[in-house]
């Protein structure tokens, strides 16, 4: 497809139904990103190496021929475009490389040539800096040197030093010390400390652009989230003002934070070529790149220490969460805030201390779908109450129901969740699984699971089931929502159109729009057109730019609710060939529920809740396990598509099952999705499996091991290093 905007002049953001990657241009250059071979120092010069013959019309450019900002501002971050010379982390992106053949670029990457500072180097006399001095190393073999590098920094740095601290969130609830001293309340006290790498990985598009320099405009077509921030980054770097920058928003495939902010700092790099050759530039990132830059797995660490008395009910929870955001990350904070606002899960405590840090290091940015970021704080919490159900004997279903907080009501936390009919849910999935005997079954047998004979290809399986609990808050009520444009808009043309002045943001969500429109009003699907556009109070049409992007905030189940009161306005006028136009917006007190500054209030606009349970067997034999069933129950609200919304939640379980093992997806002949009925406003629930699924998997896996199992991914060998482990440990015991 020849990439032309239609018309241009007049609109400055459009939307397209195709993707960016199958675009091309007359006389298009290809590009390809030049990243660091090291994780530290500071680079002297970039060229090619001595001898290389460089075909005519390919071009390298680094910082130094940015005509604009070499940084520029997101949120509150300073990230360059390119290395300005100090490296912050393996794979930085320090030139890009441009031509007409990708072959040969990719033959002419190999031959560039990356020169680091002499006098950096001789700042320190140690072994490492005498005898790399000075270091030349052409890409292809930068890694031979890496470890020594990596050695000669730590020679450089005092690496005793605490680590920078670039976000924190510190919650304090009650006493916390004093309910540890008080021995009524600590009968039983129970420490873990859990960590989720899983990594969602993507084989879809990778993230890139075209972009192309007219009648002294740029034009990019790119699958930009935030299109604002977009404008203002690539405005600052090649210095064309805002009005000249028209932009074609492609078909998204990746919702990570840094598809968010890191999709500017790719498309200035190109229409920094483009402005340079003259030429279209095409560019994408090579999966390998997609990987490390958009969708690395965060390093997530979170500490439970949890005091009970001895009826079960929680006195006392003390958390830390360490998380290591990268060389830098726009998002950090907002990922600490939600990470901490989950940190208990659903559990109600009056004495509750959450210590939440987020590190700056030498690793690229990590990237966190921030509509799954409540599962790693869930995946904490949930295995940590299946260790305290392990070590005290009560029943991990007594357990939850004793300590959940219920209904609407204010916690003693300083946050007002609702979790609906989350008693009955969980009392619903423990019959449905027939979970209390199942459970006490395999812990009767837990004692002897590790006897000789149990290697023994004659030992019948060890059996195991976990449950575990969860919510999901949509339209997040924090720095970003005001900002947002929480309204719809709904218009009918004389030629009986209905337009929904909003875009679905997946195929799955125009589905179910589109059928609660025909559910509501008597017109043909073909007839309904979803835009961008909105009308004014003047009359004349406008595109919104999206000033902030729907995955900061969740907004879907809110602009869901709004379309079905513009639904109910249009089911009292006539559609006769009139136009007319309704729009029902968010009431401003809701936003008044939330206090972001005391960090208290109401933080999520509704809640959705669900529970799950995972039965599985372990073969002791082959050391690999075999899920047997999996039963989900979800209380969403009103399910406006009952068969979209299931075939959404089995399509999130096949995924997750997916990532539990690396490169070993599990499988399961057996799962059931069912919803209350309700009839209350609809609820987002297409994430709520990744805050449940992993913790009821390790939690059985746990029980059918008689070991703890801390971390998710496992790799294929993961579960005969545990019972190595734990043999030997028995031995030395005896």
């Amino acid at each position: 497809m020849c990439a032309k905007r239609k018309s241009a002049a007049k609109k400055k953001v459009l939307f397209s139904e195709e993707f960016y990657s199958d675009m091309s241009a007359p006389d298009m250059l290809y590009a390809v990103t030049i990243t660091s071979p090291f994780s530290y120092g500071r680079i002297a010069s970039i060229d090619f190496n001595p001898g290389t013959k460089i075909p005519e019309n390919y071009h390298l450019f680094t910082y130094r021929d940015i005509p604009g900002e070499k940084k520029v501002k997101i949120l509150d971050s300073e990230v360059p475009v390119f290395s300005t010379g100090e490296i912050s982390y393996k794979g930085e992106p320090i030139a890009i490389l441009v031509g007409p053949d990708k072959e040969i670029l990719e033959e002419l990457k190999n031959d560039v040539r990356v020169q680091l500072d002499k006098n950096e180097l001789q700042k320190d006399e140690s072994r490492f800096a005498r005898a790399y001095n000075y270091l030349t190393v052409s890409l292809k073999d930068g890694s031979a040197i890496e470890q020594s590098l990596i050695a000669l920094r730590n020679t450089l740095e005092d690496f005793s030093k605490p680590r920078q601290v670039i976000a924190k969130r510190r919650l304090i609830v009650g006493d916390v010390d004093k309910s540890f001293a008080d021995e009524e309340k600590t009968a039983f006290l129970v420490e873990g400390k859990w960590n989720n790498h899983i990594h969602y990985k993507s084989n879809k598009e990778t993230e890139g652009c075209l972009c192309y320099v007219k009648g002294g405009n740029l034009h990019i077509f790119t699958p930009c989230q935030w299109i604002s921030q977009l404008t203002k980054t690539v405005s600052d770097v090649t210095g064309f003002p805002k009005e000249k920058i028209f932009i074609t928003r492609t078909l998204i495939s990746h919702k990570t934070t840094n598809a968010l902010w890191f999709s500017g700092i790719i498309v200035s790099q190109a229409a920094v070529a483009a402005i340079k050759t003259g030429a279209p530039v095409k560019y994408s990132l090579s999966r390998e790149s997609q990987e490390e830059l958009m969708e690395l797995p965060p390093e997530i660490s979170i500490s439970h220490k949890t005091a009970l008395d001895s009826k079960g009910l929680i006195s006392a929870m003390d958390i830390s969460i360490e998380y290591d955001s990268g060389s830098y990350n726009p998002c950090a904070q907002d990922i600490l805030d939600r990470l901490t606002l989950a940190a208990a899960g659903i559990y109600n405590c009056k004495n509750v201390r959450v210590n939440a840090r987020a590190f700056k290091s030498h690793n690229p940015p990590s990237s966190i779908h921030l509509a799954m970021l409540d599962s790693y704080s869930f995946f904490a919490v949930e295995n940590q109450i299946q260790k305290i159900a392990e070590v005290t004997g009560f029943s991990p279903v007594e357990l939850r129901q004793m300590n959940k907080a219920g209904g609407l009501q204010k916690s003693t936390k300083p946050f007002t969740f609702s979790f609906g009919r989350s008693s009955d849910a969980i009392n619903a999935v423990a019959i449905r699984s027939d979970f209390k005997r199942k459970y006490a079954v395999a812990r009767l047998s837990e004692s002897g699971k590790y006897e000789q004979y149990d290697s023994s290809i004659y030992s019948p399986p060890s059996r195991g089931i976990g449950l575990a609990c969860a919510f999901d808050g949509s339209g997040y009520l924090g720095p970003f929502f005001e900002k947002s444009n929480l309204s719809m808009q709904i218009s009918v043309s004389e030629e009986k159109k209905l337009i929904v002045h909003a875009y679905p943001p997946s195929n799955s969500i125009r589905e179910i729009w589109t059928k609660l429109i025909t559910d509501n009003i008597e017109i043909d699907k073909r007839n309904i057109v979803f835009t961008n556009e909105t009308i004014e109070e003047t009359g004349k049409t406008k595109t919104s730019a999206l000033v902030i992007p729907e995955t900061l905030i969740g907004t879907v189940s809110i602009k869901t609710i709004l379309l079905k009161k513009c639904l109910d306005s249009i089911k009292r006028k006539k559609i006769d060939g009139t136009s007319f136009s309704v729009k029902k917006s968010l009431p401003p007190s809701r936003l008044k529920l939330w206090n972001q500054e005391e960090f208290s209030g109401l933080p999520y606009y509704n809640t959705a809740f669900g529970t799950c349970t995972v039965e599985l067997e372990f073969d002791s034999c082959t050391y690999r396990e075999n899920i047997k069933r999996i039963c989900v129950i979800i209380d969403g609200g009103k399910i406006l598509s009952p068969k979209a919304a299931e075939n959404a939640v089995h399509r999130s379980i096949q995924r997750c099952l997916a990532m539990l093992v690396d490169e070993a997806p599990l499988s399961c002949p057996a799962i059931s999705v069912q919803f209350m009925q309700s009839e209350e406003e609809p609820k987002q629930i297409g994430h709520l499996v990744y805050s449940i699924l992993p913790a009821a998997y390790t939690s059985a896996l746990s029980q059918a091991l008689a070991q703890p199992v801390s971390h998710l991914p496992l790799q294929t060998d993961s579960l005969f290093k545990i019972c190595e482990y734990h043999a030997r440990k028995n031995e030395v015991e005896e």
